[in-house]
């Protein structure tokens, strides 16, 4: 089967002093279109040369499927594994932003988020979303065991697929002593961009 690799430049996402990103290679079989897996290739410690591992990407879910080893870290100089996996969640989202843009796919945030909702039975995906912008969640039963930090979990992870930021609102049914974070029924999550924009 043939293959042949498609190029698109990175140098735009930000780096910082121990690595700049420089191209993502992403394979292409001629007639089958993009495969969902692609290479990161950069440089290290402000040099311009290309390191001759890349870090590979899983394009369905923007995160990177390996990082530095123990003995590649140290060659980073003062960098820490905190540090440096922070620095790669960040340039993941805005890779993924870069790679939809030039190959002109926009996420399928409805159905993404009904995937992630898959791990968290308790919840649904509410048809009176208005995808991309708004998308809605609620609770499946009224006594269902549910925690409030599942909310935020599910916006970071959709946030990692589609490469977008949102704002997180929940509510419910609630009484004087209630605690919300333990009787809440439903949930948005807001594009930040869309926010922004009715705002003005």
């Amino acid at each position: 089967m043939m293959f042949e690799i498609r190029n698109i430049d990175l140098r735009k996402v930000p780096g910082n002093d121990f690595i700049k990103f420089l191209r993502i290679e992403i394979p292409q079989r001629k007639g089958h279109g993009l495969l969902r897996f692609g290479r990161v290739r950069y440089a290290l410690n402000g040099e311009h040369d290309e390191q001759e591992n890349g870090l590979p990407m899983d394009l369905g879910k923007g995160t990177f499927t390996a990082t530095f080893e123990d003995e590649e870290l140290k060659e980073l100089g003062e960098i820490s594994r905190e540090d440096l996996e922070k620095t790669l969640q960040k340039a993941a989202v805005e890779i993924i932003k870069i790679v939809r843009k030039e190959l002109g796919q926009e996420p399928d945030t409805a159905s993404i988020l009904r995937r992630i909702l898959k791990d968290y039975p308790y919840l649904v995906y509410d048809e009176y979303s208005e995808p991309p912008d708004v998308l809605k969640c609620r609770v499946t039963k009224p006594k269902s065991p549910r925690d409030v930090e599942d909310i935020f979990e599910i916006a970071n992870r959709l946030r990692i697929a589609t490469g977008e930021n949102y704002i997180v609102a929940y509510g419910g049914n609630s009484g004087p002593g209630d605690n919300l974070d333990e009787v809440w029924t439903r949930f948005s999550l807001r594009r930040f961009d869309f926010q922004e924009a009715k705002s003005k």
